[in-house]
């Protein structure tokens, strides 16, 4: 009797004690066998590319990326487990996705202030980057990337979960973030060693596989009734990672292939269309990434050039390059990397036919002869400062080569044995303080001697460098011939550099435009209607223009000759001096440059006697009465020195000093032809808050329609598949849905009738419901009136799929006469 009261001191109280039983029965419900394990798989290979992202230092505040995978793969765990359709989980992921994204990015924000300060602070930049989308600006936001990436982690969180814990495609939980770590390796260049993220991740997906096996074959010997030992899955566990971890091993210590050539293939699907459109917007709207990624100096590396919108060029340093002599005797140093023929659209391509693979250093470059003295041989020496480049860049022409290389080129001349290269490449990817030397040959005519040159040019230069594309108008053609009968040009050369001075007078230099409107052509944009533009603009118009005239002339790119520093006696190139310009081909002396791009210094060769132009026409101005935007200054033929810092600041003049571009004080007539002018732009703007009021009334609407949307869904969602089944398991309410769903096709079931009279009056009149049906009936009778311990609560996915498949054949018998004939022959 007196035991009775002799209870122990420290019991818990009821309610605690039942708070915890509901808990662990909630944790029962959630948590299948196998399911700690999978979770912490899942939260491993979220955070890995997390780490990636955090490691390559793309910009500032990517460490919230963490939290926010962790938070999008317990979420997306708990929808999973849900009863919600894969459509509502989806919503409501996203609608809990923008908030708590949103709630982490203002908790990560620098500041002091309160958290409703630090969420109109992010409602503010966000705006203004929606603006920025809206309109040709470009933004400088860093926080909007990080957002975006947020955002991104967020969903892919949201699909690992729901493919590991609802429908069991491990693959598609494994393939997404594998490739978010694979496209960051492959892009960052630096110092961070980010092949242990992949070889990490390659062994938790090894261990969610083998979980995965594990499951469907305890599954199926369940359904067989074959008995197995209840730690087998620990042991399976155990042995795959351990035979995970000697797989990856083995695959590191394998040999690497040509880093050279993958990175190659990469950057040319980057640039493909319509990726390099994207690629320019990304460019638009994050221009505020600084990581060592591809570098830009490789921009121009891809086998296509597209004229689009705004660019963005750092201030990075990208080689260091020592020529000898020290100074060019043509008065300008271009750092070539390729060249481009052919035009079509605005987009660039070239010719070369073939890929010739040169193993060993010294390798002679068979260049078409050219008259004695018509050009001089300059050996340069590159030393790489940036963290990687996949280009080879020489002075042109290149000549001779002291390092392995891949030569695109073209066979030419009358027995072929000429070479006509358009790209060299590394065999191994340069990296920083890898040096090489190249020869060149470089252009050492002046004007009377290209001005003498004629126009006998080979045949494989016609073929080829002759191209105007069918998108050129006839406009442009009329105004390069306008342009060179105004300014008294008979001889290539000189129509050559008449249309280059008009192109620098009369075209402002701009880097952030907003680009071309579709179905018009670059040239034809940047020539009468836009009038700005930045390297490969100029260069394009003035190529065409050429071409029309029936001179040959192609696209180069690579770089400006850099800025002198006298200590090492070589040009420091930087990102900025990424470049685009024109090659004239002029019998017996080769391809000769010329700079139309205003920002850079003008390229003059020595002329005893510049050409005269007609009567009452002033030799020192190029045209300049083309009317401009008045939003702009009227253009000078002096260069604007404000458009780009001074690329030979600090160098020797490289210039003679024998013609002047200064205009004379006098008047002079005007000899451009007239071009309309552009509409006035500063009138065709909007009020900046009328254009940011209206975007957030706008989005305001959306907001609006798609919550009234969320809200009709799921009513009719709670109406059709949730009314009055309340507490039933997922094997129950399956059951009863397949009854009412039959009522929905005109099917009556009797109350007396068993479960399987019910499955086969059913199927006779939906046939496609068969399989889904089937099994439903079976785990409802074994569930229902089987032993207990065959009440497996592992049905619930599995019922949950089989009456997602009975779903779809029922709304194909209710519907199926309004749908279109090849739906309805497929159900």
């Amino acid at each position: 009797m007196g035991a009775q009261h002799d209870l122990p001191e420290n019991r818990l109280p009821a309610w605690l004690s039942q708070a915890g039983l509901r808990l662990r029965r909630i944790a029962n419900r959630l948590f299948l066998r196998g399911d700690p394990t999978a979770l912490l798989l899942a939260f491993g290979m979220l955070i890995l590319p997390a780490l990636t992202m955090q490691a390559a230092a793309w910009t500032i505040g990517l460490e919230q990326l963490i939290p926010v995978s962790l938070l999008s793969v317990f979420l997306g765990f708990l929808l999973a487990r849900s009863h919600y359709g894969e459509l509502l989980c989806l919503v409501l992921s996203g609608v809990y996705g923008i908030g708590l994204v949103g709630l982490v990015t203002a908790l990560n924000m620098p500041g002091d202030g309160s958290v409703l300060d630090r969420f109109a602070d992010l409602a503010r930049r966000v705006g203004a980057w929606f603006g920025v989308l809206a309109g040709q600006g470009v933004s400088q936001d860093n926080l909007i990337f990080v957002l975006f990436l947020s955002v991104l982690f967020w969903f892919l969180g949201h699909n690992t979960a729901w493919h590991i814990f609802r429908v069991d495609r491990v693959w598609r939980a494994i393939l997404p973030p594998g490739l978010v770590i694979l496209v960051n390796a492959f892009y960052y260049t630096g110092d961070a060693p980010l092949g242990q993220y992949m070889a990490v991740f390659a062994v938790l997906a090894l261990l969610l596989i083998v979980r995965s096996a594990i499951d469907e074959q305890e599954w199926e010997w369940y359904l067989r009734h074959i008995s197995f030992p209840p730690q087998l899955r620990t042991q399976f566990l155990r042995w795959g990672g351990v035979l995970a971890v000697l797989l990856v091993g083995v695959a590191w210590a394998l040999p690497n292939g040509s880093e050279s050539e993958s990175l190659e293939r990469i950057q040319e699907f980057l640039n493909s269309d319509p990726l390099s459109e994207i690629n320019q917007l990304f460019n638009r709207l994050f221009a505020s990434l600084d990581s060592e990624g591809l570098a830009t100096a490789d921009y121009y590396g891809g086998n296509m050039l597209q004229l689009g919108g705004a660019i963005r060029l750092g201030d990075q340093p990208v080689m260091l390059v020592q020529p000898d002599p020290p100074q060019a005797e043509s008065g300008r140093y271009y750092w070539r990397s390729r060249t481009f023929s052919t035009y079509e659209g605005g987009r660039w391509t070239p010719t070369a036919l073939l890929r010739l693979t040169v193993p060993d250093p010294g390798f002679d470059i068979e260049n078409p002869p050219v008259l004695a003295g018509a050009r001089v041989t300059s050996r340069q020496q590159f030393t790489m400062v940036l963290n990687a480049s996949r280009l080879v860049y020489t002075a042109p022409q290149p000549e001779v080569l002291n390092l392995p290389v891949a030569i695109d080129l073209s066979y030419v001349g009358e027995a072929q044995e000429l070479m006509d290269v358009s790209v060299i490449r590394p065999l191994e990817v340069l990296r920083t303080s890898d040096v090489y030397t190249a020869t060149s040959s470089l252009v050492a005519a002046d004007a009377p001697a290209l001005r003498a040159a004629g126009t006998d040019y080979p045949l494989w230069v016609l073929a080829q460098y002759l191209q105007v594309g069918t998108s050129v108008t006839q406009r442009t053609r009329d105004l390069a011939a306008q342009i060179a009968a105004e300014a008294g040009a008979a001889t290539p050369y000189d129509q050559a550099k008449a249309i280059e001075r008009w192109l620098r007078a009369n075209i402002t230099y701009a880097e952030t435009i907003s680009g071309p409107p579709a179905g018009s052509d670059p040239v034809d944009w940047v020539l009468f209607e836009d009038r700005r533009g930045y390297c490969n603009y100029y260069a394009s118009a003035m190529i065409m223009m050429l071409r029309s005239m029936g001179i040959p002339a192609r696209l180069a790119a690579g770089f400006s000759q850099g800025e002198w520093d006298g200590a090492t006696q070589g040009y420091l190139v930087r990102e900025r001096d990424a470049h685009t310009w024109v090659e004239v081909y002029f019998p017996g002396y080769g391809w000769v440059e010329f700079e139309p791009t205003a920002a850079q210094a003008p390229l003059e060769r020595p002329d005893a006697q510049p050409v005269q132009p007609q009567s009452g026409q002033s030799a020192t101005l190029p045209p300049t009465n083309t009317p401009r935007p008045t939003d702009t200054p009227t253009p000078t033929p002096t260069p604007p020195a404000t458009n780009t810092p001074d690329l030979t600041q600090g160098a020797a003049p490289l210039i003679p000093p024998t013609l002047t571009l200064t205009p004379s004080p006098s008047p002079a007539p005007p000899v451009a032809p007239t071009v309309s002018a552009p509409p006035n732009q500063e009138t065709q703007q909007r009020n900046p808050l009328e254009s940011l009021l209206a975007l957030l009334g706008s989005l305001l609407l959306i907001v609006v329609l798609i919550v009234l949307l969320m809200v009709g869904v799921l009513f009719f969602v709670w109406w059709v598949e949730w009314r009055g089944l309340g507490g039933l398991t997922p094997v129950q309410r399956a059951y009863a849905l397949i009854e009412r769903y039959a009522g929905y096709v005109g099917i009556r079931l009797g109350s007396s009738y068993t479960p399987d009279e019910r499955r086969r009056i059913v199927v006779d009149r939906v046939p496609h419901s068969d399989q889904p049906v089937r099994t439903i009936t079976e785990m409802y009778v074994e569930e229902t009136y089987g032993p207990q311990a065959r009440r497996a609560g592992r049905w619930n996915a599995r019922a949950r799929a089989a009456w997602n498949e009975a779903r779809s054949a029922f709304v194909r018998a209710r519907f199926g006469r309004w749908l279109p004939r090849r739906f309805r022959k497929r159900s």
